[in-house]
């Protein structure tokens, strides 16, 4: 029996990609870079932090001084377009479910902490949450999973009875270095050539995990 749920959040609890694809867009032509891109094309760039997506976004490989400025620009345009996205269907009405099972829940992202947190609070926050975490700068990002270790040794939770839900490769790889079950969810944003080496649950809406948590 699982008693508790490691949960991602863009592309599995909320559809964050049209506001990450307009605040991307707004960014360069703020500053002047001669790019812009399609939700398709932002869609290959998230599932590995918001730095990450930054450099894909400006096609830099490291950060300069300038760089660092211009991110923490981007991470303001960033928080404002989140509050546009909505939870995908059936993702409240589960959550509430599983609250009344008496299933713990924990939200693990790449997503900036203080984003996240408020964006939960906004779209969420008649949900009871174990804990929510986002990027923290102290730790690595996803697929690491020191900052998730943590979390669950707080709380006396044994990864055994634990199920990993996520919609990306990096989560798959997530799941595997927490030594974790995993529902992955194909209605995300996964890229088309990562979906086929994800070797797991895969579902195709979200209350579909309500099978796997008994």
């Amino acid at each position: 029996m699982k008693k508790f749920v490691v949960l991602d959040l863009d592309g599995t609890l909320i559809d964050t990609l049209k506001g990450l694809t307009v605040a991307s867009n707004i960014f360069l032509n703020k500053y002047n870079y001669p790019f812009k891109y399609t939700n398709n094309e932002v869609k290959r760039f998230i599932g590995n932090g918001a730095r990450k997506l930054f450099l894909s976004l400006v096609k830099k490989q490291e950060f300069n001084d300038k760089l660092e400025e211009e991110y923490h620009e981007f991470l303001k345009i960033y928080e404002e377009s989140q509050y546009t996205s909505e939870p995908y269907p059936n993702v409240r009405e589960t959550l509430r479910r599983l609250n009344n099972r008496g299933i713990k829940l924990i939200i693990y992202s790449n997503k900036p902490n203080h984003i996240l947190q408020k964006l939960i609070k906004e779209k969420l926050n008649d949900i009871d949450f174990l804990v929510i975490q986002g990027q923290d700068e102290a730790y690595p990002p996803k697929p690491d999973v020191t900052l998730l270790n943590k979390i669950l040794t707080e709380n006396n939770l044994n990864p055994l009875y634990g199920l990993y839900v996520g919609d990306s490769y990096t989560d798959y790889l997530t799941s595997i270095n927490a030594h974790m079950d995993m529902c992955f969810c194909t209605y995300g944003y996964a890229k088309e050539e990562d979906i086929n080496k994800i070797e797991c649950i895969h579902i195709r809406h979200f209350n579909e995990i309500l099978n796997f948590v008994k």
